[in-house]
């Protein structure tokens, strides 16, 4: 089963102010209407500072009713709209104050946080190109595309990204940590944890630094640096999201059992809905030979989450290999087979099961169909070749 290694993108999404507020010269005469338009954007402004978003939303908008071709107003409602989660809204009034005024810095950056918001990455990336040829130094803006080329699996060029940052800022830590992120997708994970540990020189709490680089030492299976990282992240917050999990899957690997059930066991005090730690505990009780407490632990893991093969496979397997109840390990292996009909294991497992039952035949076609998958795999030849001669023997009494 592939560990389910806790690591994240950060995604960075900060709004830009658009400009300086509308206002005229002291020496400009001011008609009725153009009064009234900068009375109604001060009390939007004055709404907005104090975070009364529909007061601001309101108050722009007779502005607009005033004088619909003010850009400025139109870029502000659109904040004020942003930051109530209207995206679609926001969208559309940055929309208009660029068709107003296309050269205004700040409108495609804003505009794209709120598409990306919307999830609609491709667009999301041509404003942030837009922005960047309007604003070559908008560092917000580099890491933002980065970032959105990371979703889109662009990780070659993603990386460019957040180099370009790097070099406008070099103890930029967003840029190295989502650099880092890019890299190990790519399953470099010398390049991922240089980054980090470049990042941890100047700013040596960042936890999730230190957690994905605890991540990236395991892929690369430096199992005792993953712990190290992992131990480090617990001494800054206990409380850190799956970091005993993780530090369990790494002692895990050192087949260090003891140590990392205490981890699970730490993990599910955190986080009782954790159903890959009970899985995880149930694996280590095992290899200790504790059958029924790993059974249970694969039986809460099933309640947790009753559609992972997986956790049917292994507690069916480990029911048959203790003698268990076979019919309930046949059930459990035709639970996980009929979830997931790609999986080798799970057909020889249930043969074995339908020996230990004396189906022969019903083994046989198991082994048929291990024999199909993987040509290759003499354990299932064996068995097939016990399994006929018990059909055979059967039939000679």
């Amino acid at each position: 089963m592939k560990k389910n290694i806790l690591t994240s993108v950060i995604l960075l999404g900060l709004l830009i102010g658009n400009c300086s507020d509308f206002a005229f010269g002291k020496s400009v005469k001011l008609s009725r209407k153009q009064k009234k338009e900068a009375s109604y954007i001060d009390i939007a402004k004055t709404g907005f500072d104090s975070q009364q978003y529909d007061v601001a939303i309101e108050y722009y908008t007779k502005a607009i009713d005033i004088n619909p071709q003010n850009a400025e107003s139109y870029a502000k409602r659109g904040n004020a709209k942003f930051l109530l989660g209207k995206y679609k809204e926001a969208v559309k009034d940055y929309t208009k104050a660029l068709e107003l005024d296309p050269t205004r810095e700040n409108l495609y950056y804003n505009r794209g946080i709120a598409k990306a918001n919307l999830k609609a990455y491709k667009e999301v990336l041509e404003d942030y190109t837009k922005e960047i040829e309007l604003n070559p130094a908008n560092i917000n803006a580099y890491l933002n595309r980065g970032t959105t080329k990371v979703l889109l699996k662009q990780y070659d060029s993603a990386i460019a990204d957040f180099t370009k940052v790097i070099e406008l800022d070099n103890k930029n830590e967003l840029a190295y940590y989502n650099r880092g992120i890019a890299k190990r997708q790519k399953s470099d994970y010398k390049g991922a944890i240089d980054d980090y540990s470049k990042l941890l020189a100047f700013a040596p709490e960042n936890i999730d630094a230190i957690n994905n680089r605890g991540v990236a030492k395991f892929y690369l299976k430096d199992y005792e640096g993953a712990i190290a990282d992992y131990t480090k992240v617990i001494s800054l917050d206990p409380s850190f999201s799956k970091v005993y999990y993780n530090r369990g899957i790494a002692k895990l690997s050192l087949k260090k059992y003891e140590d990392a059930i205490l981890d699970f066991t730490k993990e599910i005090e955190n986080n009782p809905q954790n159903d890959s730690a009970y899985y995880e505990r149930a694996v280590a009780e095992e290899k200790l030979d504790h059958f029924v407490s790993a059974i249970d632990d694969y039986t809460k893991a099933i309640e947790l989450n009753p559609n992972n093969a997986q956790y049917y496979a292994e507690r069916g397997a480990l029911i048959s290999k203790s003698d268990g109840d076979l019919k309930k390990a046949e059930q459990d292996l035709n639970t996980a087979i009929k979830m997931d009909d790609k999986d080798v294991e799970m057909y020889l497992t249930r043969a074995i099961i339908y020996c230990k039952l004396g189906f022969y035949l019903a083994a046989v076609d198991d082994l048929n169909i291990v024999i199909k998958m993987n040509p290759k795999y003499t354990q299932a030849y064996d068995l097939r070749s016990y399994a006929i001669k018990s059909v055979m023997s059967e039939q000679k009494k």
